[in-house]
């Protein structure tokens, strides 16, 4: 008996011995549109509901590594107006580079009774199943930022991150906690001195309208009141049959407004996506809430005024729950300061990916900053391979030559 066990146990460790193993796999590729042969920008490439995942850049441009336990699943190539695609893993090559080429969606705007679809019942139904359709447990997500301010051709500032935020449970009332993993910033001081664009871990938490609702324009209570909401009808959203609801201010109610869209899961009532800017209005003044006052540290007689506003947000499933997938914000500002004779105007361009989800770690971490530090204060040393080991989103430009640009600047102070 003993013998058999043994030989058996043998033969089974000969087997692995000459089986392939693989590792993890990293790869790059294109997302294009099939008709155009144009490059499709914000697509999302992720391990279909494993929350491992990135997103393309504005050339259509990705990369993304694949742990070793992901072997088996399927990559999902996904954007808002195009048929999902899918992937199987094990037939992706170690440093393969892909090419996917979306095709329009073909599912129609399906015209609705307005009577039947009431827009205040599907938000209401959509905001009371949040508890049961996000993940209610404890969490870590890894995220990746980048913040570019430019003016012209001038780079002003360029910050990028690597983070963890431990969330206690989407409805869960426990503050998120952040742990910095890796990060650098570079600030143009000759013509960007007085004032700083940046981010701390509440601008980041806030960022997430579900798990902050509170915090939402046109979702929390007030927002509601302030806002009409109206269902254009039943769309395809990345895959899923979703509700296009269309929401803009109210007559007469300027401060704090806003006009967009966002889609609601016709099956679970979840959020899937948000894009919505302040409305025309209330562009006069930086509103509080919004991503850029969030984003802004000022110092002196500065005076920023904001002429353009952005930002969208989205969600992915991980098994049967859905959680934040990312961030994309675009900004135009008006900077003046009489005294240094400032007058011009930028460009914040911000992007922020979910990268990872760990579903496993129930384990808080110590959050090594506070709430509302300046993540820009806590620099890394990079060099060329800086991001090597991370999922990141590909830069729309060369982020090694910006960086030294700016270096360069301050050197000839």
């Amino acid at each position: 008996m003993y013998k058999t066990s043994f030989a058996c146990a043998l033969s089974l460790l000969l087997w692995l011995g000459t089986s392939p193993i693989r590792a993890q796999i990293s790869i790059s590729g294109k997302v294009t549109n099939a008709a155009s042969g144009r490059a499709v920008r914000q697509a999302s490439i992720s391990i279909n509901h494993k929350g491992v995942g990135t997103a393309t850049n504005s050339r259509g441009l990705f990369t993304l590594i694949i742990p070793a336990g992901n072997i088996k699943d399927s990559l999902k190539i996904s954007c808002v107006g195009y048929t999902t695609q899918y992937i199987a893993i094990a037939k992706v090559k170690n440093n393969e580079a892909l090419n996917v080429a979306l095709t329009k969606s073909n599912t129609e705007l399906k015209e609705v009774t307005i009577a039947y679809y009431d827009a205040g019942k599907i938000i209401q139904k959509a905001i009371s199943r949040i508890p049961e359709n996000y993940i209610n447990y404890r969490h870590i997500l890894r995220g990746f930022y980048r913040m570019y301010t430019s003016t012209d051709s001038i780079p002003l500032q360029l910050s990028e991150a690597v983070f963890d935020v431990y969330n206690f449970g989407y409805g869960d009332t426990h503050a998120d906690l952040f742990r910095l993993v890796k990060a650098r910033n570079e600030k143009n001081e000759h013509d960007f001195n007085t004032l700083e664009v940046g981010q701390r871990p509440n601008s980041i938490f806030e960022q997430d309208i579900i798990n902050h609702l509170h915090a939402c324009g046109f979702l929390n209570e007030t927002g509601l009141k302030r806002h009409q909401f109206t269902v254009n009808g039943i769309v395809d959203m990345k895959g899923y049959k979703a509700y296009e609801v269309e929401f803009k201010e109210n007559y007469g109610v300027v401060e704090g407004t806003y006009r967009g869209k966002f889609y609601i899961d016709t099956k679970t009532y979840a959020f899937i996506y948000f894009d919505f800017g302040l409305s025309p209005e209330a562009l006069s003044e930086v509103v509080p809430g919004t991503f850029i006052y969030r984003s802004l540290m000022r110092t002196g007689a500065t005076e920023v005024g904001l002429q353009f506003d952005h930002t969208r947000v989205s969600y992915r499933e991980v098994g049967n729950k859905w959680v934040l997938s990312g961030v994309e914000g675009d900004d135009s500002l008006s900077v003046k300061n009489p005294q240094l004779k400032y007058d011009y105007k930028a460009r914040v361009k911000y992007n922020y990916q979910i990268t990872a989800i760990d579903t496993t770690q129930q384990e808080s971490f110590t959050a090594k900053i506070g709430r509302n530090d300046n993540i820009n204060a806590y620099k890394s040393n990079g060099d060329e391979k800086f991001w090597k080991d991370y999922n990141i989103i590909l830069s729309d430009y060369d982020a090694a030559a910006i960086f030294k640009k700016i270096k360069t600047i301050n050197k000839s102070k």
